[in-house]
């Protein structure tokens, strides 16, 4: 069973508007209920500070990695980025998920922001610019960056 379900559009629960495209809209639904409609099914791998939200804003970033480099990725999410990116100004927590049904991207973090500019700070650029993310962006199939403001 998933921990968490995406929801491509407005079903019950905290809905999540794209910043960008207004029409781009998530239901977050974490945790899953057991009835859940269906959307994208993930597995939580791990979690640092308050992501019991809903919360103003929602980063989220979906990678695809090769089953081979899954625990190279793993050990530097775990290991640093996680904690590095989650103790900067402004964010309250984060989470890892697995996506659960073969799709791609395999991967998800998402970041619980108290304003939509956190990831734009020098802490922000100085977690994503440490020698071992230079050394496991080569892993990065496709990536995929959204910043989403709860639906009032």
């Amino acid at each position: 069973m998933a921990d968490m379900v995406i929801v491509q559009g407005r079903v019950a629960g905290p809905q999540y508007v794209n910043i960008e495209d207004a029409a781009d809209v998530w239901t977050w639904l974490d945790p899953a209920p057991a009835a859940a409609p269906a959307g994208i099914p993930y597995k939580r791998l791990a979690s640092l500070g308050n992501v019991s939200g809903p919360f103003p804003y929602l980063y989220t970033v979906e990678l695809d990695i090769a089953p081979e480099h899954l625990e190279a990725v793993f050990a530097w999410y775990e290991g640093e980025h996680l904690p590095m990116l989650t103790s900067c100004p402004g964010c309250i927590g984060g989470t890892r998920f697995q996506r659960l049904d073969g799709g791609a991207p395999n991967l998800l973090a998402a970041y619980r922001f108290e304003r939509p500019e956190v990831n734009q700070t020098p802490e922000w650029d100085q977690a994503r610019t440490t020698e071992w993310t230079a050394r496991v962006r080569p892993y990065f199939r496709a990536s995929r960056r959204f910043m989403r403001k709860l639906e009032a």
